[in-house]
């Protein structure tokens, strides 16, 4: 028995090649490792699908939000566009009526100033006529 044993102690784990010690097979850490803790990863493969699940139920939702956000805004868009064409036609009713209005003004202030031209060419046309007849009659000597 003490022949296998001695056998078996050559299989034994060691570190990593280092300062001299007892003989043995180089240990895989990283196996070790991996067997100690798989037992905890499949543990958590349940919460791992379960924010899967929320992950993709979140894209789902943000893709919906989106979609609904375009077709309100291509929605206010439309309504926006309508309304404006309205309030151009507004705008030029509201412009139109405002130049008619200056557009009387103008008109009621020439017909101002005609009537003053008027008057003054009535007050002096017989005084004009009156010089204009007497300088014919001295160019024609009578």
């Amino acid at each position: 028995m003490g022949r296998l044993r001695g056998f078996l102690e050559r299989f034994r784990p060691t570190g990593v090649p280092g300062a001299a010690a007892r003989a043995g097979v180089p240990a895989d850490r990283a196996a070790e490792d991996r067997a100690e803790l798989a037992g905890v990863f499949a543990a958590m493969e349940p919460v791992q699908a379960e924010c899967r699940e929320i992950r993709e139920a979140a894209e789902r939702a943000a893709h919906d939000v989106r979609r609904r956000a375009d077709e309100e805004a291509t929605a206010l868009l439309g309504a926006a566009r309508a309304r404006a064409q309205t309030e151009r036609a507004a705008a030029s009713v509201a412009a139109g009526r405002s130049a008619a209005a200056e557009r009387r003004v103008i008109v009621a202030d020439a017909e101002r100033r005609a009537a003053t031209i008027r008057e003054r060419a009535d007050e002096r046309l017989p005084a004009l006529v009156t010089r204009a007849v007497e300088m014919v009659k001295a160019m024609t000597g009578e």
